[in-house]
């Protein structure tokens, strides 16, 4: 990609409304299904045509037009892939500090788990008590530059999470220690807020923000992808579930199992 190109993309990650900036799944599924999705757009982008009667066998994500999904879709998204590989190794240097910045650096990448987690767990499509709590733990710690604002943030979160401790346990590879760490690193980071934040501990903050920022931009394209090629393979489901996220299918599978144990744990104690 030319260094034009790349100068766009992180002009387009730094407008992101602060928001929507959020790392939404494990880092290894967001970057394994994003390459994934680019080598399906390569297969795709074009129609296929009987080689002799030149009839339609089925339609190209072209058909949508240049440019709503150029044909440098593919390239764009692998650009990305490594641009958040690159942030990714970035902040994990950033945030091996020096005695002292441990606990904040460990801090935001605890806060970050649990968000992740609970955002993913939560979208399930229904507006519910659950999605309200997490809306107001959200807003409620917008702001997490200063070490008291990352401690009140950790033990808000850690709070919601401890309610839902058995769902997101194991939950795409989630830790559920996490949530008890989290309010351990909240009261220790309480204690040292008088000192101030440490330039590695700013550096790895800011590293781990940039990360989060590319990361959104991925997924943004990821769902552009998806969207086109719900609408224009409609009549082909089998190469619309190509383009779906396996992840996705099989948490919401493992959520509907859950609510149907708990449904029948209910109906059980009912009759007893």
């Amino acid at each position: 990609m030319s260094k034009s190109s790349m100068e766009i993309l992180h002009a387009e990650a730094r407008a992101l409304d602060p928001d929507r900036v959020a790392l939404r799944l494990p880092f290894h599924v967001l970057v394994g299904e994003a390459v994934d999705v680019a080598r399906f757009f390569e297969r795709y982008y074009e129609e296929e045509r009987a080689p002799k009667t030149k009839t339609l066998l089925r339609p190209g994500l072209s058909s949508i037009g240049h440019d709503r999904l150029p044909p440098s879709t593919a390239d764009r998204l692998l650009a990305l892939v490594d641009e958040v590989q690159a942030a990714q190794t970035d902040y994990q240097l950033a945030a091996s500090a020096p005695e002292g910045d441990e606990d904040l650096a460990r801090g935001r990448f605890v806060l970050s788990e649990l968000t992740a987690a609970l955002d993913f767990l939560f979208d399930d499509g229904v507006e519910d008590e659950r999605d309200v709590q997490l809306l107001r733990v959200r807003r409620a710690n917008d702001d997490t530059s200063s070490t008291d604002a990352l401690a009140a943030a950790l033990a808000d979160y850690a709070g919601l999470a401890a309610h839902y401790r058995d769902e997101l346990h194991g939950f795409g590879d989630f830790d559920g220690a996490l949530i008890d760490e989290a309010a351990s690193l909240a009261d220790a980071l309480r204690e040292r807020s008088a000192r101030g934040p440490s330039e590695a501990a700013v550096q790895a903050r800011e590293a781990l923000q940039w990360r989060n920022r590319l990361a959104t931009l991925l997924t943004d394209e990821v769902a552009r992808v998806r969207r086109a090629a719900r609408f224009v393979f409609r009549h082909h489901p089998q190469i619309v579930r190509e383009a779906t996220s396996t992840y996705e299918r099989r948490s919401r599978a493992a959520r509907r199992r859950a609510a149907a144990q708990v449904a029948t744990e209910a109906a059980t104690s009912a009759t007893s």
